[in-house]
């Protein structure tokens, strides 16, 4: 199955022409200014799954993401909030790009922060717009954590303080502009699992029996928040994961539909291209031609 990409594999395959003396932060916690990825991205980036959390704040220009299959154009004065697994590809930066990235290993945010809350706010709409005052709070806390990060004498203790105060922060502006209701939990709790399970479990009352609802009940609540049915948003996950998987020329589309639990090759070729408006092979051959 397409493993997660690390934080060292991100930077060996998808940077370039990093000047030999950079120094990378080699800690759970680590924050790097946009300025510095706007230069040495190597863009488009294909499907990724990364195994960790990273969170964008743009404090100047714009960039183009895709999360899903959702495309977010990001402004200035902007949070966007990815986990951990999520599908997503970044397209495109704008020339006077400014902010601050900033990576999470999953052990460290179990260890600051009660992920959940998080993707409660930031399943439905990725992307939180600050007002000036708010986005002047947060850049001024991510100047401190940059410069405690960087630091030869860094304190680890201080930077995940500092963290944890920016997490809280995000967390009460994100409940003061959007709360969540009943119906987008359960949805939510749905996509999430989709995620985990999506390989093994197509069906959704394998999601019902596990949210303990009924099926029809499910449908409803999915419906309402994403706009789709259960059943789309299960063969959209896998599909999203199968174009990570095409990026590997060594697996036939047959194996890849095995791994993916389509028994039928055909049957995954038609549900791919009815998501893509492309074949497998096709897709394939235009993605290495992009990459080229």
């Amino acid at each position: 199955m397409n493993k997660l990409v690390t934080s060292a594999l991100f930077k060996r395959e998808y940077l370039k022409n990093i000047p030999e003396s950079f120094q990378w932060q080699e800690t759970p916690l680590q924050i790097y200014s946009l300025s510095f990825l706007r230069n040495h991205l190597n863009l488009p980036l294909p499907y990724l799954r990364n195994d960790y959390n990273f969170l964008f704040y743009i404090r100047e220009g714009s960039f183009v993401n895709q999360i899903g299959n959702e495309v977010y154009r990001v402004e200035a004065d902007s949070l966007i909030f990815i986990s951990i697994g999520t599908v997503s590809a970044l397209q495109e930066i704008s020339p006077d790009l400014n902010g601050y990235f900033i990576l999470i290993e999953n052990e460290a945010m179990s260890l600051l922060f009660n992920q959940q809350e998080l993707l409660n706010v930031f399943m439905i709409d990725p992307v939180l717009h600050l007002k000036l005052s708010e986005s002047n709070w947060i850049d001024a806390l991510c100047r401190l954590i940059f410069t405690e990060l960087i630091s030869l004498t860094s304190n680890s203790q201080t930077g995940n303080s500092l963290v944890q105060a920016l997490l809280n922060k995000i967390l009460y502006l994100s409940k003061k502009n959007r709360s969540v209701s009943r119906t987008q939990q359960m949805a939510i709790k749905f996509k999430q699992s989709v995620h985990q399970n999506y390989i093994n479990e197509k069906q959704v009352s394998f999601y019902a029996n596990e949210l303990a609802v009924s099926a029809n009940y499910l449908n409803r609540c999915v419906k309402t928040v994403f706009g789709k049915s259960c059943k789309e948003i299960i063969l959209e996950v896998a599909m999203l994961n199968s174009q990570i998987l095409l990026a590997d020329i060594n697996k036939s589309i047959s194996e890849i539909s095995y791994e993916l639990n389509f028994d039928d090759p055909s049957y995954f070729t038609r549900i791919f291209k009815s998501f893509t408006g492309r074949t497998p092979s096709r897709y394939r051959s235009e993605a290495m031609h992009d990459l080229s």
